[in-house]
């Protein structure tokens, strides 16, 4: 559904890693468009294991090879958190084209939606024969984009 946020794309093109400075875009793009935050963003580890090894790497040509607290929390939990007041995730379901880019996003919560039909089931049947009880679990939804304009599209390299 990311790519519902047609409006407002920042478009990495074509081996273009993702950096802070394209989560700082993002958050400028949503502070113009005047959407409140919790912004969140999810994108593929690949993705973000670039923004990591930028992160990471900061500081190492000066003189106190200082890391900011966002790149000592990467290198010791291998956990990005929040950069530019956006919580970053991971998520290895947004798919890599054949180019190696990968569509991510950064958005507000409401940008979004879930619809319940019905709630989750859980039904148990049991299979003498094969000594076993099958689980099975079933739930009807649907999704959708509810504000196109509450959410930022970023295509960035998910290369090593």
């Amino acid at each position: 559904m990311f790519n519902s946020f047609t409006t407002n794309i920042i478009d990495g093109a074509g081996g273009v890693e993702l950096t802070a400075d394209k989560l700082f875009q993002a958050q400028a793009i949503l502070r113009m468009l005047n959407v409140p935050a919790p912004y969140y963003g999810v994108f593929n580890p690949k993705a973000v294991f670039n923004l990591k090894k930028t992160l990471t790497q900061a500081g190492y040509n000066t003189a106190s090879h200082a890391l900011s607290d966002v790149g000592n929390e990467a290198l010791a939990n291998g956990y990005v958190g929040r950069v530019a007041g956006i919580d970053i995730f991971e998520n290895a379901n947004i798919a890599i084209n054949a180019n190696d880019d990968s569509g991510g996003a950064v958005f507000h919560p409401i940008a979004l939606g879930l619809a319940l039909k019905e709630d989750f089931k859980v039904e148990t049947q049991r299979d003498a024969s094969l000594r076993a009880t099958e689980i099975v679990a079933s739930i009807t939804y649907g999704t959708g984009v509810i504000k196109e304009n509450y959410g930022v599209l970023i295509v960035s390299d998910s290369a090593f």
